[in-house]
């Protein structure tokens, strides 16, 4: 008969995402997760599979609470005032990392995207799914005249997935407004006529 497991999946998988964030797949060791865990080797195993099956997990646990923050993007109202909102707290965001461990997806998108063939499927869906967010967003704007209809919305919204990929980047290194507000307020002059 199997043991019935004393830990909790969820927590477990949190611990483990919290560790893999802070350090990276490549430098988190199976001993570092178990710590962190508090599991032993055998219930990572058992319940998660290998690493990379837990890393797998991890980035989705991670995914899925990002892209409930993206459902802002289709809240009711000015389309314009709504899309400076969401960008302007995402750039607060950024700003509000001690530790400066940027964002996991961005993160990993750097470290395993160019070798790691489910990492980047993962990552490339989460970009698409947020671009088609924006992509709505943008529409909305330009039928209420509140977005310029001089520029296509797929175009605008691709411009803002990389816009909110600089912001992290440059967060990790220079988390000042001073530094990201230029990024925040030049791309929203884009949606300008």
């Amino acid at each position: 008969m199997p043991r019935a497991k004393l830990f909790n999946r969820e927590d477990a998988l949190q611990n483990a995402m919290q560790a893999f964030w802070a350090r990276g797949y490549e430098a988190t060791s199976i001993q570092e997760l178990v710590d962190c865990m508090g599991i032993n080797r055998g219930s990572l195993y058992d319940t998660f599979g290998d690493k990379h099956s837990l890393f797998l997990a991890a980035l989705d646990q991670y995914t899925a609470k990002s892209l409930l923050r993206g459902s802002a993007l289709s809240k009711e109202g000015n389309a314009r005032d709504i899309l400076t909102e969401f960008l302007r707290a995402f750039m607060f965001r950024n700003l509000d990392d001690p530790q400066k461990r940027g964002c996991f997806i961005t993160n990993t998108a750097v470290e395993r995207s160019s070798h790691d063939a489910d990492c980047a499927t993962r990552i490339r869906d989460y970009f698409s799914h947020i671009e088609k967010e924006l992509e709505a967003l943008i529409e909305r704007g330009q039928k209420d005249k509140t977005i310029t209809t001089t520029r296509d919305p797929a175009t605008l919204a691709a411009f803002f997935i990389g816009v909110m990929q600089g912001i992290r980047v440059v967060a990790k290194v220079n988390p000042e407004e001073a530094c990201l507000r230029p990024l925040v307020e030049v791309a929203l002059a884009s949606l300008d006529s």
